[in-house]
């Protein structure tokens, strides 16, 4: 049964939008999040942005109508989130220069892909109501949530089987850690929060598909796959946060299949999510095991929390104090958490934020304690709290919260988008220094398109929940 995209206020039902150019946008969509981790892709990214915002904005026109809901309420949270940054730099900035090229770079893209997001979403939802097109859009956009995933695979084989032949790399196929150095480098934290999403929306997937008992290893075998590869890719990059988010949706998944559907699958379907489940566990657990920094997490939190009393966090080269094993404190236990201290203090004390998106705790910092030497909290959501202020902060999450729970209205699967991948990005934003371009704009992107899929009938009964 399905769901006919229909104006709410008149109950006329509106004509889908051209397959073609929904097939179009979705298409731009899987390539546009496919490279947005990678560096030096601007012109693809602006190429899709552009040409999927022209054609947003021929569905925004089409349906206009159906913006006019209590669900669109997310889309207005982030409209003001866009004014109130541009207030803040005319009149509540701190650095106008800085921030002025902030603007025109970042915000400029930001406001740019929104055309799209919504357009995207309209288009996607005026066609539901015939299936195959439906399925065919689901298999594009779950291709490009997993095109980082799988892009980070394809060069970590060509980089193995070209150093073992003696074959030069270019560094654009290099996986190469961030550095100021060499503009090919990527940061860990962007792995996490680009990947995370296939990983959870994968889950959440599998779990409607219990329901509606049709779940196979034939049928859910893209889901089943990028389950093991995104572990093995935060195993290899030795990101502890990250396996810490696999566990978290890991266990979500198995008490909601426990809770609701544990006599809708038999021995063998058991059997096989239990396999892949035991491979992800036991990488969690080897990756557990050999990072040292969990072991000595308690006692580093104890001298860490002591910021009053042990001031080494204002410049790590000063070294650390011992803590109550005796021993130094690793750097990352350490920072996190007296920098999380320090930052929510500058906070309060600058509530409507300096300005600048990814360098505030430092600049802000610099103002406090001139021979400091800060640079992120670690945590996306305070450091863009400390750039734009409590207001700031408070449009940009209570959109992601709202959209996560109008979301639950979207018909399957499109729900998964808000309910399990936008819930996988905002917690990566909790504990990761990820408060960048890229990964504003596509939080913001995921914002809007996810409560754009809402804007329609309610679900029917019979459509499997998120």
């Amino acid at each position: 049964m399905t769901i006919s995209f229909a104006n709410q206020s008149s109950g006329t039902k509106l004509e889908p939008f051209p397959h073609w150019a929904t097939l179009s946008m979705c298409s731009l969509f899987a390539i546009l999040y496919g490279v947005w981790i990678l560096p030096h892709t601007v012109f693809i990214r602006l190429s899709c942005m552009v040409i999927g915002g022209l054609l947003g904005l021929w569905a925004i026109y089409r349906y206009r109508s159906l913006l006019w809901q209590k669900r669109s309420f997310p889309m207005v949270l982030i409209a003001l989130l866009l004014l109130w940054v541009t207030i803040h730099l005319l009149w509540v900035g701190k650095d106008f220069n800085t921030q002025s090229m902030e603007y025109l770079k970042i915000w400029k893209k930001i406001a740019l892909s929104i055309p799209f997001a919504i357009g995207l979403g309209l288009a996607i939802s005026s066609n539901l109501s015939d299936q195959v097109k439906s399925h065919r859009y689901w298999q594009i956009i779950f291709l490009g949530f997993c095109l980082p995933t799988l892009i980070y695979f394809l060069k970590f084989a060509y980089g193995k089987v070209a150093s073992g032949y003696g074959y030069p790399i270019p560094n654009h196929l290099l996986l190469i850690p961030y550095d100021t150095i060499n503009p090919f480098g990527m940061a860990r934290a962007w792995y996490v929060f680009f990947c995370l999403p296939a990983f959870a929306i994968a889950l959440g997937k599998i779990i409607q598909m219990i329901q509606v008992d049709c779940f196979s290893i034939f049928r859910s075998w893209p889901y089943l796959a990028v389950l093991p590869l995104t572990v093995t890719l935060f195993f290899i990059e030795a990101d502890r946060f990250g396996m810490v988010y696999v566990s978290i949706f890991l266990a979500s998944f198995f008490a909601i299949i426990l809770w609701r559907y544990v006599k809708n699958l038999s021995w063998e379907k058991w059997a096989a999510l239990l396999i892949i489940a035991s491979i992800s566990l036991a990488l969690v657990g080897f990756s557990v095991s050999k990072n040292p920094q969990w072991k000595t997490l308690a006692a580093d939190a104890k001298v860490a929390a002591q910021v009053d009393r042990y001031d080494h966090w204002k410049n790590r080269s000063k070294g650390y104090p011992i803590n109550e094993s005796g021993q130094t404190p690793t750097d990352s236990n350490y920072s996190r958490i007296a920098w999380a201290i320090i930052g929510t203090r500058l906070l309060i004390e600058n509530p409507l934020g300096y300005g600048l998106m990814s360098v505030s705790f430092s600049a802000l910092g610099k103002q406090k304690w001139p021979d400091s030497d800060l640079s992120w909290t670690h945590s996306a959501w305070l450091d863009f709290g400390l750039g734009y202020g409590l207001p700031g902060l408070l449009l940009l999450g209570l959109a992601a919260l709202l959209t996560w729970r109008t979301s639950v209205h979207s018909q399957a699967p499109w729900s998964l988008i808000g309910r399990w991948g936008l819930a996988s990005v905002a917690l990566v934003m909790t504990t990761k220094e990820v408060s960048a371009e890229a990964v504003i704009n596509a939080l913001v992107f995921l914002v809007i398109w996810a409560s754009v899929l809402s804007l329609k009938g309610d679900r029917s009964q019979t459509q499997p929940k998120p």
